[in-house]
């Protein structure tokens, strides 16, 4: 009976409880922790897609903006530059994407700029500031 409560309470066979790691179903339990994937599938692009992690300096405004107003700007993109977009947002070098994309580093600097100029021209700001 004692074995069977220790296992339903989260403990395995040899290993400690441990409630500061979040990952283990005893803290999840115990502090009410719940574990969710951070990516999800796109149908239309077939490929998983990161979520959105808010940091410190992020409002709840700005982060529900964000998750409007990118996918809504990438409807905006033609579909390389779409997948390009992403390849960029998820932090890939410019030497790879250029590799995944068979265009020269260069371009894809060139690419970059162009996307930060209509990001910001998405948001109706312009050159010099905002609008």
């Amino acid at each position: 009976m004692y074995a069977i409560r220790q296992y339903r309470d989260g403990r395995r066979l040899g290993s400690r409880l441990n409630v500061r790691e979040v990952s283990s179903e005893y803290a999840q339990k115990a502090k009410g922790i719940r574990l969710q994937r951070l990516d999800k599938y796109d149908r239309e692009e077939k490929c998983w897609q990161e979520i959105l992690i808010p940091d410190r300096t992020c409002t709840p405004a700005d982060l529900a903006a964000s998750r409007i107003d990118f996918p809504a700007f990438l409807d905006t993109l033609t579909r390389r530059n779409r997948k390009l977009a992403l390849r960029l947002a998820t932090g890939e070098s410019t030497n790879r994407v250029a590799k995944l994309f068979r265009i020269s580093a260069g371009r894809v600097s060139q690419l970059r700029r162009e996307l930060h100029a209509a990001w910001r021209e998405f948001h109706g700001e312009t050159a010099e500031g905002t609008a």
